[in-house]
């Protein structure tokens, strides 16, 4: 197919339109043809320096005819390559993302990678204005670009196998549509504003024993539904609903549950949603969503965790694969390693390093159904020394072996070698 320029020009801008993202053209000579970008990203110093480094991202010998993924400072991309009749002509880069806020631990490696005197009150407002989004939604829109430039479909896992920019568990989730949560959080329901403002109070604070008394209102009802689908009742009431659990999630994670937890509940009942087929089944998973919701902050408030234990156990989940020392928890806590060693045994019942080792092994159980992932990757991933080690801890929690564990829980396709 012959690109027409002026209509790829129109594909840029209304990528960058539709998705907040930078969108750019380089030409066969390397240079910036034409970009789209936010204003705010172009008026830091830094901008400028990223943007020069993006530029050697463009291969005229390069024989991949599928989106390219790059990472360049914590900052993810996609390049497409374009040509006419096999005539290179030059390059389309898509980026900058980010996949969750820049910690300062990763600005202060950034800094030190410049080798230079770094102005890091205008890298992290550079950082803080590129917009958060996860690798699969801007796989789906390399495709969606791809598609547009070229009208030729690409097999996403086809894509993920030759990127080495983007990992094998995406693979596992690409028909999730893990996305439709996070591209409705800001929307509202179609009903009484008070009642959704009580009913996020509740979940907030985890007034499980308030909610038959809103269900009994229920927000939820038929005649309430907006109509978000004009040609499919149905999936229009999932997409209210859809909405609705978006909402929760926020309101649980306000209350306390941690971000991570919550996100993956809300992608859990999501899903749901998408395979039942009735009114009646829509409503019961959205209440069970509800009250799943709040009985995790009820639960949260029971335990009555003091703040600094809760940062630790917030910060070890988020943790899980990387390096977790008491004296980086002492640190974040404002106390010393010792105090914080007795007050997290005194609280929680077990010491720091028996709940780290408790919650790596809640991964492991979660990664052995859901993945093929070898076992050997999977203890060197959540930090064990090595693998027998692992198969001892984890049958200490657990009862019984990994490969025990995975036969037990996973379907046959899923077995795999350590």
């Amino acid at each position: 197919m012959e690109i027409n320029l002026a209509d790829l020009q129109y594909i840029c801008e209304l990528i960058y339109k539709a998705h907040n993202l930078s969108v750019y053209y380089v030409n066969q000579f390397g240079e910036f043809e034409y970009e789209f970008s936010r204003s705010d990203l172009q008026e830091n110093p830094y901008y400028v320096l990223f943007k020069e480094q993006i530029s050697v991202y463009t291969y005229e010998d390069d024989p991949n005819d599928f989106p390219i993924f790059f990472t360049n400072s914590n900052l993810n991309f996609f390049f497409i390559n374009l040509k006419n009749s096999n005539l290179f002509i030059g390059t389309i880069i898509v980026g900058p993302v980010l996949e969750s806020k820049i910690s300062g631990e990763t600005i202060t490696k950034i800094m030190d990678a410049f080798k230079g005197e770094v102005n890091k009150r205008q890298l992290i407002e550079y950082y803080q204005s590129v917009p958060i989004m996860d690798k699969q939604q801007l796989l789906t829109i390399s495709l969606l670009m791809y598609y547009l430039i070229y009208r030729k479909k690409l097999d996403k896992t086809f894509v993920i196998q030759n990127n080495q920019d983007l990992t094998p568990d995406l693979i596992e989730v690409a028909d999730l549509d893990l996305e439709l949560s996070k591209g409705r959080r800001n929307f509202l329901f179609h009903s009484n504003l008070s009642y959704e403002r009580v009913l996020l109070d509740y979940v907030k604070n985890g007034r499980v024993d308030k909610l038959k008394d809103v269900f009994d209102y229920s927000i939820v009802g038929e005649a309430e539904l907006g109509l978000l689908s004009k040609r499919n009742r149905l999936r229009s009431e999932k997409n209210l609903m859809i909405t609705g659990i978006a909402l929760v999630c926020r309101a649980a994670i306000e209350g306390g549950l941690n971000d991570e937890t919550a996100f993956t509940l809300s992608d859990f009942y999501i899903q749901q949603l998408e395979e039942v087929g009735s009114l009646k089944a829509i409503l019961k998973v959205t209440e069970k969503a509800i009250v799943d919701f709040t009985n995790r902050v009820y639960q949260l408030n029971k335990a009555k965790y003091s703040a600094p234990i809760i940062e630790c156990q917030h910060y070890i989940y988020n943790h899980l694969y990387g390096d977790i020392t008491l004296d980086n928890l002492a640190e974040l806590c404002c106390l010393s390693p010792n105090y914080l060693s007795s007050l997290f045994k005194k609280e929680v019942g077990i010491p720091i390093s028996e709940y780290i080792q408790q919650q790596r092994i809640e991964e492991a159980k979660k990664l052995l159904v859901i993945t093929k992932h070898p076992i050997s990757d999977i203890s060197t991933w959540l930090n064990f020394n090595d693998q027998s080690y692992f198969i001892k801890v984890f049958k200490k929690f657990v009862g019984v072996t990994p490969r025990q564990f995975r036969s037990e829980h996973s379907s046959g396709q899923n077995s795999t070698r350590s």
